[in-house]
């Protein structure tokens, strides 16, 4: 072997299509692309057994191969001759390789249908080069190998955000605004667990057009919900090419319904590499960071350690931000209640919104739907589940006995709002009810009085309406 394939690592991203060649017994020779090709150690990579049958019944009869990886930063060609060993089902080489596959699947409504079969290992013979010459060429990663993301300084900043955080929506706002000034990484967001079993939903982003606070995802769906579902980081190169690969093999049907009425995920219209990272807690889901970028190499492979702390850092960071905000609220439940403290930030109205803001002398229709539990505002949907209960009882409130200020202890003991006992997060669902009024209704703002104690300010009139 004249290369080792730990020097090879750019050319088993996914960035640039492989090629596989193998030969029937009878010396029929036979190529095809491949998805992906995997490092497994020095001296083996995984090859994707997903639809190759031709490929397959030659390796049957003989198990010689030659695989041909292209480098994306010099356009520099390799070429790998392999023996197949085995067939891997189970494992984390296949859990691996799986995951890649059903995160990319899923995007395309694919998922259970176009997944891993086996991950196929092959001891690899020799490495060669090909010949050809990559001078010239425009290099696809986004930075040099020697010029690491995940820096000791980057890390100390970001650091220095979060404790400067002194409130769960800045704290939210200092994670995605350090990474990327930081670490680079423009397009970014976090969800947190839904009351709803297996959703996620978004309560946080940066560097979208539309923010898309409110967004569900369910378990298993995209990278997020792969993410949730595994509770592993997933790092996606060339997903583009994944996506339309995925296409290729399946249509969906073009009779199928509508979606449901809900806020539409954000995220860049032709990804070429996503992160996705669960952010844990001694084994419980806080939530799940992802990152996108346009670059093909955005997140290398020696990243995966750095990544995985990262992602422990932010789900303690956010978990100690909860239990702080708890604690504060319990302890000033007594106290009377004073102005708002000068670092808890107060939403400024968004810019009115030609199809969601109607003049102020106008009136707004508030209607709650109590079957589905969401609420919408002049024939446009705001929001569901448990914030929109929450908006719906303090809109109540208001009209019936002139309320305005609430603490969030009443709403913990309020039966019908059906909250859990333990781990309600009333924090996160109050700043995502916060987060959607001030995107989609400015009008009605929910500001923050005090640790545990917030004012309902309404502009002009409003009417409510409550439909089974």
């Amino acid at each position: 072997m004249s290369l080792g394939l730990e020097k090879l690592t750019p050319c088993f991203q996914g960035i640039l299509p492989a090629m596989l060649f193998t030969s029937a017994q009878d010396g029929t020779p036979n190529a095809a692309f491949l998805s992906h090709v995997d490092y497994v150690d020095a001296t083996h990579v995984a090859l994707s057994f997903q639809f190759f049958n031709k490929s397959r019944r030659n390796i049957a009869e003989n198990p010689q191969a030659q695989v041909l990886v292209l480098d994306p930063d010099t356009g520099e060609g390799w070429r790998l001759r392999l023996r197949y060993e085995r067939s891997e089902t189970t494992g984390p080489l296949f859990e691996r390789m799986a995951l890649r596959i059903e995160a990319i699947a899923s995007y395309c409504g694919l998922k259970g249908i176009f997944k891993l079969i086996a991950a196929d290992v092959y001891e690899v013979l020799s490495v060669e080069p090909t010949g050809q010459e990559g001078a010239g060429r425009t290099s696809t990663r986004g930075r040099s190998a020697a010029d690491p993301i995940f820096t000791m300084k980057a890390m100390q900043d970001l650091s220095a955000r979060i404790h400067g955080a002194e409130s769960l929506d800045a704290l939210m706002d200092s994670i995605l605004e350090g990474l990327e000034a930081s670490f680079g990484f423009q397009h970014s967001m976090i969800l947190v667990p839904a009351e709803d079993e297996r959703t996620l939903v978004t309560i946080a982003t940066r560097g979208y057009g539309e923010p898309g606070v409110g967004a569900e995802v369910r378990f298993g769906e995209g990278i997020a919900g792969v993410v949730a579902e595994a509770r592993k980081p997933i790092r996606i190169s060339g997903l583009l090419r994944g996506m339309l690969y995925a296409w290729a093999m399946h249509h969906p049907s073009p009779n199928a319904p509508p979606p449901e009425r809900r806020i539409t995920l954000p995220g860049l219209p032709t990804p070429e590499s996503q992160l996705g990272v669960p952010l844990l807690v001694r084994g419980e889901l806080v939530g799940v960071l992802v990152l996108e970028s346009e670059i093909g190499y955005r997140f290398h492979e020696e990243d995966k350690t750095s990544i995985e702390l990262l992602g422990s850092y932010l789900a303690i960071a956010i978990q100690n931000m909860q239990l702080h905000e708890r604690a504060a609220e319990a302890a000033s439940e007594h106290a009377p209640i004073v102005a708002a403290e000068p670092n808890v930030p107060k939403p400024e109205p968004a810019a009115p919104r030609a199809a969601a803001q109607s003049p102020a002398s106008s009136c707004r229709d508030v209607v709650y739907y109590a079957s589905d539990e969401c609420i919408l505002v002049d024939t446009e949907y705001l929001i569901r589940g448990l914030p929109a209960k929450i908006l719906w009882k303090l809109l109540s409130a208001r009209e019936t006995g002139g309320r305005s200020e609430f603490t969030n202890r009443e709403l913990r003991l309020d039966k019908s709002l059906n909250l859990p006992e333990w781990k309600d997060n009333l924090e996160s669902r109050l700043l995502l009810l916060r987060r959607r009024l001030e995107q989609k209704c400015p009008d009605i703002r929910i500001l923050p009085r005090a640790r545990g104690r917030f004012q309902l300010e309404v502009a002009g009139a409003i009417s409510l309406s409550r439909r089974e």
